[in-house]
């Protein structure tokens, strides 16, 4: 049985119920749950919450609602406490894709490709990543007088961006684990783990562009 779940708990500190804020008219939770259904791979799609307007609007648009209990509830609750608190009350689910609501560039086929690789390659674990051609310095704290450092660059042969296969970065899309390794492990990611690149164009944190976009308009009303 595998399962898409979507965590979206009321209690956001940086913009109220982001996660069924409307976004080219579409709450950004309907985003990842149409894309999750678009995809044919799961046999149920959920939605973990702790409040109301977000269980409406995720029975809207389909899904079915695991409301969680105030132990996972909290500012300082991990994904993982409440990914492995759905999979204790829903005991038929091995393998679940934790599809973050911040992504709504995600398409249909990210997760059909993926999903392939858990299903048929047997990886245990599968993430998105997005490569990035960025240059790391080290942070220095002010007075310090330390001197900053380049992390994963020599200056004097800096590469041309052609020549420079980039780096892969998280981006938070989505994590899909197996059952046993999300309690073996108690993280997302492990045993036999493999990552699934996204294109060039999603590059950009999701959330933080949504976060951001949500911002402005907040800052113009």
């Amino acid at each position: 049985h595998v399962a898409a779940l979507v965590l979206a708990r009321g209690g956001s500190k940086g913009i109220k119920l982001k996660n069924i804020k409307p976004l080219a008219g579409i709450p950004l939770l309907g985003w990842v749950l149409r894309a999750a259904i678009d995809s044919g791979m799961f046999n149920s799609i959920w939605v973990s919450t702790d409040h109301d307007e977000i269980e409406k609007v995720a029975k809207t648009w389909g899904a079915k609602v695991h409301r969680r209990s105030p132990e996972v509830s909290k500012d300082t609750s991990s994904s993982v406490e409440t990914i492995q608190e759905f999979l204790r009350n829903n005991t038929e689910v091995d393998v679940v894709c934790h599809i973050q609501a911040t992504s709504p560039c995600l398409h249909p086929s990210h997760l059909q490709k993926a999903l392939k690789m858990i299903m048929e390659d047997g990886y245990e674990s599968v993430f998105s990543v997005v490569r990035r051609h960025e240059f790391h310095w080290k942070e220095v704290k002010k007075g310090s007088g330390e001197l900053t450092e380049p992390i994963n660059l020599v200056p004097a042969l800096r590469p041309r961006r052609q020549d420079w296969d980039g780096e892969l970065h998280e981006n938070g899309s989505f994590y899909i684990s197996s059952r046993d390794l999300i309690f073996k492990e108690n993280s997302l990611q492990g045993g036999k783990v493999a990552y699934f690149e996204m294109e060039p164009e999603l590059k950009e944190d999701l959330m933080a562009s949504t976060n951001r976009s949500f911002t402005k308009k907040t800052e113009l009303q």
